[in-house]
């Protein structure tokens, strides 16, 4: 049979590994629809909002290291998606939108044509790149030119835009390919590698902030041997979180946790590696990083962004951090030389007001379950509180911090990982933002074990209103359904768990079960409170 546009896409796609697609059919993508389903090589996920669909590419992209891919129709299908592609941008993360388009003679031209937008436009700054199909035979070139900036630099989401007259007409492609030499990676500075070395050697008290760029780039065994090299303590970002096993030596965690808030003040150098000094990750500019910064980082516009570097290297980490070792005194220090009663302090540091649901889950939770979160109350204690025991095994909307964003992503992880659990934790009012996708866990019959937090409060937003607007609180009280029910009418059973008992019993009955739970945890806390340890003076 002659193939079509679409039938070209299709087998492009499985070329470049694609083995899941998140997303909706619609008029303007039906052919897309179509050609999946005769070529049956990549298997579909029917998602019950395209927005959803993108944070679901983006759970899958998170947990493997590989690109995510979204597919909806034109205008509103597209701009559904928005949302999920902005936290794909401002994570570092790639996801590949597809999305049906009007025909390609009328895209330039505002004709009354139904989902016509300029989604070029629209999308173009949350995207390494963004195009448009105008003639078929260029299909396998601007797949592989989204492939090519979703993975050869900087993670980032890219799109490509598919007129739905071109999807349908005949293109007679070669098979395979099209050849895309990965452009030339910056070059690791020798000379500024040696002054590194120097300063790292001559530092008393180092530290090491590993970020998603590290990640990424594969650097993790590398750092740990800089760790041992120079008995350096690593803390992560957000996205690096587990990075080094959070219960090794020379692992403090978080840059907010309890133990790197006793150390980092005290620090005299940091590496960071492919990290970027965000207001969530400073604690809105709090962090006290230390005068004399080495900067390791991919995109050369984070270089001194909101730190002076002393030394800025625009490389791979993974490259620069070998390099790095190369040029450092071939025998380790001992753990923790230069902290003195510092680090023994810092390891033995507990937060003060430990969370029965954070230290109960923890305990339920075999060591590689990944575990997503929202942007609510436990979600903000889990980032410096959650141990985490491997990379890609706690994730965080951490920086465009997208409501709704953890339980569709957990669906997009649990998709897939197959047969491994998956556990998302949400707010009240950010699973109810993405609770149909409920619907999706059910009809694929999904390992995902979702948390609700209840305290039908949006907490952070009220904890706002209490410390900046004198407790004067509007629209933040919140009238929630019974959380079981609305599972039940899915086919999903569900469990209210008030206590550690509760919750331990019900996290292993979910974890026997081949496909989704719920499981409601009531609150009796009103709203946030303000749970954050001050840095340690110097």
């Amino acid at each position: 049979m002659t193939k079509n546009g679409a039938d070209v896409l299709v087998d492009g796609l499985a070329l470049w590994g694609v083995r899941h697609l998140f997303g909706m059919p619609g008029s303007h993508c039906t052919t897309i629809y179509d050609a999946l389903a005769r070529s049956g090589a990549i298997r579909t996920v029917l998602v019950r909002n395209e927005q959803a669909g993108a944070f679901a590419a983006d759970g899958s992209a998170r947990v493997t290291g590989e690109p995510g891919v979204v597919c909806t129709t034109a205008g509103p299908g597209a701009t559904n998606a928005l949302t999920g592609v902005g936290e794909c941008w401002a994570d570092s993360v790639p996801i590949l939108l597809l999305a049906g388009q009007v025909n390609a003679d009328a895209i330039d031209f505002e004709c009354g044509n139904y989902h016509e937008v300029d989604l070029e436009e629209i999308f173009r700054g949350v995207t390494a790149w963004c195009g448009t199909v105008r003639r078929v035979d260029r299909i396998p070139a601007l797949l592989g030119r989204a492939f090519q900036a979703m993975t050869w630099g900087r993670p980032r989401p890219a799109a490509l835009f598919l007129p739905q007259d071109l999807m349908r007409a005949a293109c007679d492609v070669p098979a395979g390919l099209p050849a895309f030499p990965p452009p030339p990676r910056p070059a690791v500075p020798d000379g500024a590698i040696a002054q590194a070395a120097r300063i790292l050697t001559a530092a008393k008290r180092p530290i090491i902030l590993a970020g998603g760029g590290a990640l990424w780039s594969g650097a993790a065994e590398a750092i740990e041997e800089l760790a041992r090299r120079l008995g350096a303590p690593v803390i992560t970002t957000l996205n690096a979180k587990g990075l080094l096993d959070e219960r090794h030596p020379l692992s403090l965690g978080h840059a907010r946790s309890i133990r790197a808030r006793v150390v980092l003040p005290h620090a005299d150098c940091m590496l960071a590696v492919g990290c970027r000094f965000t207001e969530v990750l400073t604690d809105w500019r709090r962090l006290p990083v230390p005068r004399t910064l080495i900067q390791i980082d991919l995109d050369p516009d984070q270089i001194g962004m909101n730190h002076p570097a002393v030394v800025g290297m625009v490389a791979d980490a993974q490259a620069t951090c070998r390099a790095l070792l190369a040029a450092l005194p071939p025998g380790p220090r001992p753990a923790g030389s230069g902290w003195g009663t510092l680090w023994d302090e810092a390891r033995a540091a507990r937060h003060p007001r430990p969370e029965w649901l954070i230290e109960t889950l923890r305990a339920a939770l075999p060591d590689d379950v990944p575990v997503f979160t929202d942007a609510c109350e436990m979600g903000f204690r889990m980032q410096a509180d959650w141990p985490s025991y491997a990379p890609r095994r706690f994730f965080y909307p951490s920086n465009y911090i997208a409501l709704g964003w953890a339980f569709p992503a957990a669906v997009g992880a649990a998709v897939a990982l197959g047969d491994q659990p998956v556990v998302s934790l949400s707010g009240d009012g950010g699973f109810l933002m993405t609770a149909q996708e409920l619907a999706t866990a059910a009809r694929y019959r999904l390992r995902v074990i979702a948390l609700v937090h209840n305290d039908a409060t949006y907490g952070a937003i009220k904890n706002i209103q209490d410390r900046v607007h004198q407790g004067r609180y509007l629209d933040t009280e919140l009238n929630n359904p019974d959380f079981l029910q609305l599972a039940a009418a899915h086919g999903i059973p569900g469990r209210r768990a008030r206590s550690p008992d509760e919750l331990r019993a019900a996290v292993h009955d979910a974890l026997d079960r081949d496909g989704p739970s719920l499981i409601e945890i009531p609150d009796q806390w009103r709203f946030l409170r303000d749970l954050a340890t001050p840095f340690r003076s110097a």
